[in-house]
């Protein structure tokens, strides 16, 4: 998953809440998104008409993907200093901190999460109630951080959630609700006063979620979504009042929200879409399930007759009744909102704060003002007389202003006919609307593919680069690596069925990208030759002009020797599951039952293999420039075998159980041989390269970042004495992976160079402009292959 989804999936546990005014009037925020699990702030918040947005105080913070909460003049949040997480009060009206209190061991970012703690701190009467990401459950004091309780999560009381205990808490009465998972346990119930459990109840494994409670017939049930099943829990006993699988087979949800809709209606938002129940305190139907919200972890509001969140990256409103579209836009873009009065309140990708109204009628912006510094996956939150928002890095204030001028809108313009493709354009729009697609279609039957460049009209612009989509539709948009990973909306050159939009990016880079049609899931270029599977999506591949030809890419000819690819299931023992391998085998293997191969491991070995997008490159190059080899490709099952805790295990798997099996089943030499992989599968390359370099004389990285704990052994082993692999092969791009607390994929790659020429292994470093995705990283194959493996052509070729 991207890291904006996995960031909004771990904010996503927080329990949601609405801001309501206490008696002497102050607007509490007592839990992530307020009290009434609705996401709403107090409308009186905003002064009317005509404010603006006024930026009261910023400071930063240390990561985390805890949310805010607030009351007393206080706000409470937790983060991680480097060293430790830490829960801290802070003064609402400052930003000054008031105290904080240890959590424990800093949470180590893993798997394209960030630092840091992830549950949102709750309070109530005098009390902060927050779940750390290794597993306790505490209670402090609200004024002075003292320690009240504490209650110890582990395996056999509750579900270990992969990255670290998100939920929070829910209070109800002298009881605090903690989502645990497991079968006869899916919530427990403590005492708010001692921390002792009082009652398990529910059933069923839940790892980044929190329970809410509604008012269901005139009775208060605390609606659990574990990871396959909607269950109602009497909140005093536990008991299970109903229960039903919300998905199919073994398919499961790990994030799944509710949202109220009313009294006996309830959404939840799942990955797939959004469903509406209708419940009493017996049983529970669905209403109506659709595609609305699909693909965020953003939780939608009501306001209403309808539902508002985001489909994508896309603000989308939608009927209550009936879970019917209403109106989609791309403005502003975001992670999540909040409600507060008739508006909507969202963090755009740039760390700003928009309000925008809350209207069937379309998106309307009321107002905006830069609060953070950083994007944020976060959620706006309503406190006293402000909003109050965080990044993984900052934390900010931001206050309504009658006296202000409202800002509104992108203040970038770009410039929409742009080189020799804009004149062409020009041209087109200059001739009456009725001659205009006559035009159109002869230009573009004179073009072989798309997108396209400026050398396709004459100019020499290699940086241009124009998308184009032509048909039937109301709206197209363009998404993927050009656009940073957002959407934007081409235009329509009226009179035409040509929708176009124009960016100036790398000469050299390579990108991929697709089409939303009609604001469908983003789908191929139809006219680009171009894609690549990435196994949860096809992508086009755009290749920029002064990018390197890669022939390696192509088919083969139809008549050109191929190689066989075998695969198996295969056990292991060192780290409990099963895999599938698959191997490759050249086109000569047969002919010589006497000859053994050298052997190369490809980590990641299902996405290498997926849509041949690495055994062309064999069938392409074994034979001609390539020696031949033997490829196995090994599939990661659990994250953590690639640079977290079972690293070591990882190691043992290949080198004691793989690497035998393929000697007594297939031909292979018995050392010598070379790993590769991108990102952590080059981490566990890199790794198990140090580690056994008696087998393993060379590896190959792209896209190399640091992952704990295997960093410090990979450093340790390359600082020592020990024997080391004699080659190694380093490949990044300038546009690399950014990764937590600033830290960059290129400069990790940097990092490691310089580290293994300092431990004298030869290193050869491939700078290039590709995307960090599968598309980018087989452009580099025949390079690794070529240096690990080169071709010698026989004897007798070589004197003839």
């Amino acid at each position: 998953m991207s890291k904006a989804l996995l960031s909004a999936l771990l904010l996503l546990a927080a329990p949601l809440a609405a801001a309501t005014p206490t008696p002497d009037g102050e607007r509490l925020w007592s839990r992530f998104r307020g009290p009434e699990a609705s996401g709403e702030g107090s409308g009186d918040l905003l002064p009317g008409e005509g404010f603006g947005l006024r930026l009261e105080w910023q400071r930063e913070i240390g990561s985390g993907y805890s949310g805010i909460s607030g009351a007393d003049g206080r706000l409470f949040t937790a983060f991680t200093d480097g060293e430790v997480d830490v829960v801290a009060a802070l003064d609402a009206d400052s930003g000054e901190e008031l105290w904080r209190y240890t959590l424990g061991e800093k949470y180590a970012g893993h798997d394209g999460s960030d630092d840091g703690p992830l549950s949102t701190p709750v309070v109530d009467r005098g009390t902060v109630y927050v779940v750390a990401p290794h597993g306790q459950v505490l209670a402090l004091d609200e004024q002075t951080g003292e320690r009240r309780w504490i209650y110890e999560l582990d395996g056999d009381n509750s579900t270990l959630p992969f990255y670290g205990y998100t939920t929070s808490a829910v209070i109800h009465g002298d009881s605090v609700l903690v989502a645990t998972g497991g079968e006869g346990g899916a919530v427990t119930a403590l005492d708010r006063y001692t921390g002792e459990p009082k009652w398990r109840g529910g059933s069923g494994t839940i790892f980044y979620q929190t329970p809410s409670l509604l008012r269901l017939a005139g009775r208060e049930v605390l609606v659990v979504v574990s990871n396959q099943h909607l269950e109602g829990l009497d909140p005093e006993t536990g008991e299970s009042l109903w229960r039903l699988q919300h998905t199919e087979g073994n398919q499961t949800e790990e994030s799944a929200h509710v949202v109220p809709a009313d009294e006996g209606r309830f959404l939840v938002n799942f990955g797939r879409g959004a469903t509406l129940y209708r419940a009493d305190a017996d049983s529970v139907e669905e209403v109506w399930s659709g595609r609305a919200f699909a693909n965020s972890l953003a939780i939608p509001v009501r306001v209403g007759d309808h539902f508002y969140g985001f489909t994508r990256g896309i603000l989308t409103c939608v009927a209550v009744d009936s879970g019917e579209i209403v109106w989609r836009s791309r403005e502003p873009g975001g992670q999540g909102l909040m409600r507060v009065g008739d508006a909507l309140a969202i963090i755009s990708p740039e760390g700003e704060l928009v309000l925008a109204d809350a209207s069937p009628e379309g998106y309307r912006e009321v107002a905006r003002v830069a609060a953070l510094d950083s994007a944020s996956t976060h959620f706006p939150s309503c406190v006293g007389d402000a909003f109050v928002v965080r990044s993984l890095d900052g934390i900010a204030s931001v206050v309504p202003d009658a006296d202000l001028r409202p800002r509104v809108g992108p203040t970038e313009v770009t410039e929409r006919l742009r080189g020799r493709f804009g004149e062409w354009l020009a041209s087109v729009e200059r001739l009456p609307e009725g001659q205009r697609q006559a035009a159109v279609d002869e230009r573009f039957g004179e073009l072989e593919r798309t997108p396209l460049f400026e050398s396709d009209f004459g100019g020499d612009d290699r940086s241009l680069v124009h998308f184009v989509w032509r048909g039937d539709a109301d709206d197209v948009g363009l998404a993927g690596d050009p656009v940073a990973n957002q959407e934007v909306t081409l235009e329509r050159v009226a009179g035409t069925d040509l929708f176009f939009h124009t960016l100036q990016l790398e000469p050299a880079g390579q990108y991929n990208y697709g089409f939303s049609v009609d604001f469908a899931p983003p789908a191929v270029d139809p006219e680009n030759p171009y894609s690549t599977n990435e196994g949860f999506q096809i992508s086009s591949d755009l290749r920029m002009p002064e990018l390197p030809p890669a022939p390696h890419l192509d088919e083969p000819a139809a008549d050109a020797p191929r190689g066989t690819l075998d695969a198996f299931q295969f056990r292991s023992v060192a780290l409990g599951n099963t895999r599938q391998i698959q191997l490759w085998r050249p086109a000569d293997y047969d002919a010589d039952p006497s000859r053994t191969y050298p052997l190369l491991v490809v980590n990641h070995g299902d996405n290498q293999v997926r849509g041949s997008l690495m055994t062309r490159t064999l069938d392409n190059l074994v034979g001609r420039s390539v020696a031949p080899l033997v490829a196995v490709f090994v599939p990661r099952v659990q994250p953590a075998e690639y640079g977290g805790e079972q690293a070591d295990a990882y190691n043992r798997f290949l080198v004691d159980e793989l690497l035998p099996h393929l000697r007594r089943h297939y031909r292979v030499e018995s050392s010598g041989h070379a790993i590769l992989g991108p990102g952590s599968a080059g981490v566990a390359s890199a790794y198990a390269a140090l580690s056994h370099p008696g087998l393993f004389s060379r590896f190959a990285v792209q896209s190399y970042y640091h992952i704990d704990p295997v960093r410090e052994r990979i450093e340790a082993a390359l600082a020592s004495d020990a024997a080391k692999p004699s080659r190694a092969f380093v490949v990044y791009s300038n546009r690399d992976y950014d990764l937590p607390n600033g830290i960059d994929a290129d400069d990790a790659s940097k990092d490691l160079i310089s580290r293994l020429r300092e431990a004298g292994i030869e290193t050869e470093v491939l700078v290039t402009e590709y995307s960090p995705n599968w598309g980018g990283w087989r452009g580099q194959h025949d390079d690794i292959l070529e240096a690990f493996f080169p071709y010698e052509a026989p004897a007798a070729s070589a004197a003839e």
